[in-house]
């Protein structure tokens, strides 16, 4: 007897590189299973990309309608994406035919009463980072409504169990599936061999460095041309789907005309780890592409913008600050830079125990296959 699961993809692109893989394991080596990948009817051209080339199906992806009256709402607002309330409401019949849902962020969590047919819910860690999603006590009764959580590494473990106690649900440490799907190699994007910096501020206004230094480091590269600068946010600060996205005119053009300053407000170079990978020193604030550029290479700099002046030490969700150089005030930005190359080894050990702890690594098994089995059994047991 066959069993169905369905992953739920209503975000953006950078979710894709964390779920594809698992889809083609279930596919390619689980005949007995039903897979189904939910999504709302708008384009997805990155995701039929990675399906191709992961030689998935295109029937495993299922577009999911909303009701009609909500379509000329939307398209009066001028709107492209349309809200999974509605859509999860529309289908509720259809969701509780799975065995299992399995999910990448929580917000959908409206769809919490098909619990009661019995459907198992995941929640598939996307990240690895040490912010505070999902680890703060108000995200407690949402972490609780899921059977299980796959996580990359002891860290996460960790950061899960210091919230308390989780009675009905189990947390699994998978690896990180994102690694076995990117391909990405380092690609040379400037004229020039000067060093790469590749600034990664993160889209949540408390903690993102954008809106305080973001133009001023802009500026900073600008007159500097003895340095390449690569800007690549976090997908969703500028994201027009976002209702608190900035807007894209808030950098101003005249930083699109210099040689030395690559712009690219979310495209796959800035989700498949191409950047990271084509960059020399990474420049940002919390996002947990720190842990990924480290895996391009554990000797190259990192530099934390501290434009709140919070106070991180000692506090587990600035944790990766301690892996290079935090700046409190943005005039200390060149001389950090200038002296990369002679602070930098002081961080290799840290960084080689960190990274240790994040991603669990086993040689004889893909974190793909190792999510596939635990959702397969899950699924199975239902």
């Amino acid at each position: 007897m066959s069993v169905k699961i369905g992953f739920v993809y209503f975000d953006s692109p950078h979710i894709v590189p964390h779920f594809i893989g698992t889809v083609a394991e279930l596919v390619h080596h689980f005949p007995d299973v039903d897979v189904k990948i939910l999504v709302p009817e708008i384009k997805h051209d990155y995701l039929e990309k990675k399906m191709k080339e992961l030689d998935i199906p295109s029937s495993v992806m299922k577009p999911l309608s909303t009701y009609w009256w909500k379509k000329i709402a939307y398209s009066i607002q001028g709107r492209t994406k349309p809200s999974n309330r509605f859509i999860f409401y529309k289908h509720k019949d259809y969701l509780r035919s799975f065995d299992l849902l399995a999910f990448n962020v929580f917000n959908h969590m409206h769809i919490k009463e098909i619990k009661n047919d019995g459907v198992k819910f995941v929640f598939l860690m996307h990240g690895a980072g040490d912010r505070h999603y999902p680890f703060a006590p108000e995200y407690k009764p949402f972490i609780e409504q899921f059977d299980l959580v796959t996580t990359a590494g002891p860290k996460i473990n960790r950061m899960f169990k210091a919230m308390g106690a989780f009675p009905h649900t189990e947390f699994k440490i998978c690896g990180y599936p994102k690694l076995d799907v990117v391909s990405a190699k380092r690609e040379k994007f400037f004229e020039n061999n000067n060093p790469v910096v590749v600034y990664n501020p993160h889209f949540e206004r408390n903690f993102s460095s954008f809106e305080d230094w973001g133009l001023k480091v802009l500026e900073f590269f600008a007159a500097h041309k003895q340095y390449n600068l690569i800007f690549a946010p976090h997908i969703n600060l500028f994201n027009p789907e976002k209702r608190l996205a900035l807007s894209r005119d808030t950098i101003p053009a005249r930083f699109f005309d210099k040689k030395n300053i690559l712009i690219d407000f979310g495209s796959e170079k800035s989700v498949d780890m191409t950047y990271l990978k084509s960059s020399d020193i990474y420049l940002g604030d919390m996002s947990s592409q720190i842990y990924e550029f480290l895996l391009t290479g554990i000797e190259k700099p990192s530099i934390f913008l501290n434009s709140k002046r919070v106070s991180w030490e000692g506090n587990p969700f600035f944790n990766h600050w301690q892996l290079g150089k935090v700046i409190d005030d943005f005039e200390q930005l060149g001389s950090v830079l200038e002296k990369a190359e002679k602070w930098v080894g002081d961080y290799k050990e840290i960084r080689k125990q960190m990274l240790d702890d994040t991603f669990d690594v086993n040689p004889g098994k893909k974190a793909t296959r190792r999510v596939a089995e635990t959702l397969y059994e899950l699924a199975r047991s239902r």
